[in-house]
């Protein structure tokens, strides 16, 4: 009755350590240009992106598409090319947006997608600020962040420490890009440094668009040590948010970064391993194992046991996908296989298994349904619907 199959030792959940710079096969940075900027006393501020991956890997060499979202458009389409990481490699990228693309004039944010994870670092920066030793430069550093950060429908993040002052000692900007290829409506609060609020205004995003604006373009108060708080409150799209804080004076700005979830078990790519239950969720009924990369779902395997009248038997069913299961933005996935379960060329009966799901802060939970129809006889007891819930958790890449 049960066609072979190895699955391995069963978990719900592993966690990962915490990294500041955190590795990951589809990567944001949420703000680079290559553009003149404002001319105060003639001088001109000259914005650059630099940008550095590394290949974390001791023997395997990584191909990454870089795709340019520029600033203020949809992005379905980007310009985009492949930068080949040795195992073990930094790659320098300096000036990337014109040296890489061959783009002027232009701001945006850029995405970084691999087969295997990488890190990536970057640094926007005004490359013609003049100082008593000469042309120098000043500007902020990014972290790459991982896609799975980003914020979904009914789900919230807050920058903090940001300030507009009366002085017009300090000002803030603050953007965000869109993640999942979908559109988003995120609306923006500007807070008081105790969570008051000043003023509230909702903005559009479109898919991968990225989009920056001025603190004062939500409206309510000047003052310092305040906060934005950002809430995906329609769409399916989900957003990384970040902010920049501007010393006047020197024009010397600071990344100030969303607050994000943990990323101890934020995984999204790899094998994830997990349990089948009984449908009330008491007893392990089976076990289940998935691979996923930055495609989607490339296949799923299991056990799960069969009611079949009185008996019960323990059945497999797996499936590689031709074409990978596509992932919603808000981590949803279903994904189906018929099987017919036989001895030599008599088919007892034949069973269509859906297994649905969702990806969430690196744990997968879902519905393994199964449809079996044919049996007759002494097997038409296995005719019926049954529905296992399911938890797997991230085990390797």
């Amino acid at each position: 009755m049960t066609r072979a199959l190895v699955i391995s030792a069963l978990v719900a959940a592993l966690a990962a350590p915490v990294m500041a710079v955190t590795p990951a096969t589809d990567l944001y940075l949420p703000s680079v240009g290559h553009a003149q900027g404002a001319c105060p006393g003639g001088v001109c501020s000259q914005w650059r992106s630099d940008v550095w991956i590394y290949n974390p890997s001791t023997s395997q060499s990584v191909t990454v598409t870089v795709a340019f979202l520029r600033r203020d458009t949809e992005n379905t389409s980007p310009a985009t090319q492949s930068v080949v990481v040795a195992p073990g490699e930094v790659k320098e990228l300096p000036d990337i947006i014109f040296g890489l693309f061959n783009l002027d004039g232009v701001y945006g944010a850029l995405r970084f997608t691999a087969a295997s994870e990488v890190v990536v670092t970057g640094r926007i920066y005004d490359a013609n600020v003049q100082t008593n030793k000469g042309t120098g430069t000043a500007g902020q550093f990014f972290a790459g962040m991982p896609a799975q950060l980003a914020i979904g429908n009914g789900e919230a993040t807050k920058i903090i420490g940001l300030a507009q002052d009366t002085g017009n000692v300090w000002r803030t900007n603050f953007g965000f890009v869109e993640t999942s290829g979908n559109s988003a409506t995120v609306e923006v609060k500007r807070l008081d440094a105790t969570g008051g609020v000043l003023a509230t205004k909702s903005y559009s995003l479109r898919a991968r668009e990225a989009r920056q604006f001025a603190i004062t373009d939500i409206g309510g108060a000047l003052g310092t040590n305040q906060q934005v708080q950002a809430t995906v409150t329609g769409g399916t799209g989900r957003v990384i948010a970040f902010a920049s804080r501007l010393d006047n004076r020197t024009g010397d700005p600071s990344t100030v970064e969303m607050v994000t979830k943990a990323v101890s078990a934020s995984k999204a790519t790899g094998r994830f391993d997990g349990v089948v239950l009984t449908s009330d969720a008491l007893l392990i009924d089976g076990g289940v194992e998935l691979e996923i990369d930055s495609t989607g779902v490339t296949g799923f395997a299991g056990i799960s046991g069969l009611p079949c009248g009185a008996e019960n038997y323990v059945v497999d069913f797996s499936t590689t996908s031709a074409s990978p299961i596509p992932i919603a933005g808000d981590g949803s996935f279903t994904g189906s296989v018929s099987i017919e379960y036989k001895d030599g060329s008599t088919v007892f009966f034949t069973i269509n298994w859906t297994l649905s799901g969702a990806l969430a802060d690196g744990v997968l939970n879902g519905t393994l349904r199964s449809v079996t129809s044919g049996g007759a006889g002494s097997w038409s007891g296995c005719n019926g619907t049954v529905d296992r819930p399911w938890r797997a958790g991230w085990t390797s890449n």
